[in-house]
């Protein structure tokens, strides 16, 4: 019992820090939420490698795992953008509710646009859990990925080098068109290497190990905002396999 309790214990773990990133990002504080978004992706990938180890894997497992993801990659990054597009200087509507509730409802209808990563991470999230296959690479950019990028983009736009950047990115044009390209790019049919230990090619061992020290220079010079690039490289460097892929073909 208490064996095949451990990836559960992980698993709620990913959950709840998922909420409170959720909350920090509701009081503005971006840097705190994504710190509690990378601890929900940190404990993710130790729910499925235990789970694995002990040879307790289980559809329950697998169904709170989608569940956990889904908040902390899914519902948090989309409250970062809906705040993103509170920064970017939108004003509220008012809008009167007669009966029943005889009321005055506040709200900015262009934070409803962050809430369409939820929902392309949901659509995402649901595909790879109906596809059971065993692959070596994913199809489609995945949730953690996305959820890191747009938890760190505050971070990132906050140094002094990127600061030119944040008229740009967040204004609601920059806003909108990262959540389409986003949204795109989880539920596209278009293959990026994994870090899962399955024989790969020569190639695809350079890009991992091209990703995995640029990473940390990226990290050491621009901060935890770094990681909003390394999403970025990671993208590059699988346009490049793609392409070259299509070339050898």
């Amino acid at each position: 019992m208490i064996k095949k309790s451990v990836p559960h214990f992980f698993t709620s773990l990913n959950l709840l820090s998922g909420c409170f990133s959720i909350y920090f990002a509701y009081i503005f504080q971006f840097e705190t939420a994504f710190i509690f978004l990378l601890a929900g992706v940190f404990f993710d990938v130790w729910d499925g490698l235990f789970a694995r180890l002990l040879e307790v894997e289980s559809e329950l497992g697998v169904q709170l795992d989608s569940m956990a993801d889904m908040v902390t990659c899914g519902v948090a990054p989309g409250i970062i953008l809906a705040q993103l597009f509170v920064m970017a200087g939108n004003k509220p509507l008012e809008i009167s509710i007669g009966w029943p509730l005889n009321a005055v409802v506040e709200f900015i209808p262009w934070v409803f646009i962050g809430f369409l990563i939820p929902l392309g991470a949901a659509f995402r999230l649901a595909r790879f859990n109906i596809d059971g296959s065993k692959k070596n690479h994913f199809t489609g950019l995945p949730t953690p990925a996305m959820a890191m990028f747009f938890g760190a983009l505050p971070l990132l736009i906050k140094h002094p080098d990127f600061s030119f950047l944040k008229p740009v990115v967040i204004s609601n044009p920059g806003l909108i068109f990262l959540t389409l390209i986003f949204v795109l790019l989880m539920n596209a049919n278009f293959d990026l290497f994994s870090f899962k230990l399955y024989k790969t090619s020569k190639l695809d061992a350079l890009l991992r190990m091209l990703l995995i020290v640029s990473a940390p220079v990226l990290i050491y010079y621009f901060g935890l905002g770094g990681i909003s690039l390394g999403v970025l490289v990671y993208l590059f460097l699988n346009l490049i396999n793609n392409s070259l892929f299509k070339i050898r073909v």
